[in-house]
């Protein structure tokens, strides 16, 4: 990744997508310098002074401690995300109410997914990305404390997730183009940063299956609340810098440089629709609202397919479940450094991986019609959902890098931002529409939905080479 210079005041190099940068020496008290001091720098800008640095943790400190903070709203992330699917079937029991009521929350999470799209950048423009941080991560504190506290309406229950969706949209996008930026090991931390997030779905079923087991199912969101309030503190300490004077400093900055040729001209406006008329956003925006879809339905609603069609034993099948996630993770964090030592480009390798996927789910679809509940069937159905885990897991952080490549720079925070919040959307609306023909259908259908789910985001990636070049 190419790096990004200002010829302003300064002409140290500046990253401009993820607002996030480092320092060795790192001190909570924000009297404190830096030994990488000779890195950060001065610019007054507005009548502000504000600190610009290099996004590279291996020189600037700083930049390591807002990355732990991202790693920690990834890892509520996945807390979150597999929540709902294991709790369905103590949901539907807990509030009388059915399946598809339930789906409500992927619904109501959707919303939240869209209204982090929409706001996105006007956070940023309004208090830096600083700010867009702290109101992610004290969202999500606010709201997990209400659902540990089990509420007594299922509609108070489900309103929490629109602030959670809300919250996530924003870490999530901030997370993706600040990795995706890192001057060094980009592949390698998203990597790491994707595959905390399949580490934390992976474990989901089994913790929850425990506390539902001696009926403190809800006890289960004091450790997403925990991890969120972890990652907020984090913020407050690492972000500090990043503030709306230097986010409109860095946007400037990069405009200047973008608005070299009249097609940058052309594509400068950053509204929804301007941006989407972008083929560069529009794709990536469609590949993960389906990708994160089939990942997201695989996972949440794979426990309550196999109680309902190979076995009540509600420990065993949660371990089932978890395959997918091992594989997930394993995924992401092995063919993360295979990536750019085997293949020509993120993208070439995401080809390979999504066929490999596309191959895997078709067993998968196959295996599923066998009706048994034999130990050999169920090894069978592991080993399957961890293949299938392994070769979507990477697919997610090489879609960000490539379209990090393919973007223009002034588009990146605004780019990356809309197209995550959509596909965020995917990964809250699909479950909730395959909740609803699931419903119709009946469970049985379930690896075949998946499927269909997973060949039409292949279909998506098999479009890029036909209008970008990559």
């Amino acid at each position: 990744m190419p790096s990004y210079q200002s010829e302003g005041k300064d002409d140290t190099p500046i990253e401009m997508v993820n607002l996030l940068e480092q320092e060795e020496g790192f001190s909570v008290d924000s009297g404190v310098e830096f030994n990488g001091g000779s890195l950060m720098k001065d610019v007054e800008w507005k009548g502000e002074k504000i600190k610009v640095y290099p996004l590279n943790y291996q020189t600037v400190g700083i930049v390591r401690w807002q990355i732990a903070a991202n790693l920690a709203m990834f890892i509520m992330f996945g807390l979150n995300d597999q929540t709902t699917g294991t709790l369905i079937p103590t949901l539907t029991e807990r509030y009388g109410i059915s399946k598809v009521v339930v789906s409500n929350i992927f619904l109501t999470q959707v919303l939240g997914y869209m209204l982090a799209s929409v706001l996105n950048e006007k956070l940023h423009k309004k208090w830096g990305m600083r700010g867009a941080m702290i109101i992610s991560a004290g969202s999500s504190v606010i709201f997990f404390s209400i659902l540990a506290l089990q509420p007594s309406s299922f509609f108070v229950y489900t309103i929490c997730y629109l602030p959670i969706g809300f919250s996530i949209g924003i870490a999530d996008s901030t997370a993706n183009v600040m990795i995706g930026n890192l001057e060094t090991h980009k592949n390698e931390w998203m990597g790491v940063t994707h595959g905390l997030y399949g580490a934390s779905s992976m474990i989901t079923p089994p913790i929850v299956s425990y506390f539902n087991k001696y009926g403190r199912w809800s006890d289960f969101f004091y450790i997403p609340l925990v991890v969120s309030l972890l990652g907020l503190l984090i913020i407050l300490a690492a972000c500090r810098f990043e503030t709306a004077t230097k986010y409109d400093y860095i946007c400037t900055a990069h405009k200047a440089e973008d608005d070299s040729t009249e097609e940058d001209e052309e594509n400068d406006s950053s509204g929804i629709l301007a941006l989407l008329k972008n083929p560069a956003v529009l794709l990536y925006a469609l590949y993960l609202f389906v990708y994160l879809g089939a990942e997201i339905t695989t996972g949440s609603w794979m426990f309550s397919y196999l109680l309902a069609t190979k076995s009540d034993d509600t420990i065993s099948m949660s371990y089932v479940t978890s395959a997918f996630w091992v594989g997930l993770t394993v995924g992401r964090f092995l063919l993360g450094f295979v990536t750019k030592r085997v293949f020509p480009s993120e993208y070439r390798a995401s080809h390979v991986y999504g066929l490999c996927c596309v191959f895997f789910y078709t067993i998968f679809t196959l295996v599923g019609f066998i009706n048994t509940d034999s130990q050999w069937y169920i090894g069978i159905l592991f080993f399957v959902l961890f293949f299938c885990g392994v070769f979507i897991g990477p697919l997610f952080p090489n879609a960000s890098i490539v379209a990090l490549q393919v973007l223009p720079r002034k588009l990146h925070v605004s780019g990356v931002g809309l197209a995550v919040a959509i596909g965020g959307a995917g990964n809250a609306a699909l479950p909730y529409l395959v909740g609803i023909a699931l419903h119709i259908t009946g469970m049985k259908w379930f690896p075949l939905m998946c499927w269909m789910l997973v060949a039409a985001f292949t279909v998506v990636w098999l479009m890029y080479p036909r209008y970008l070049a990559v």
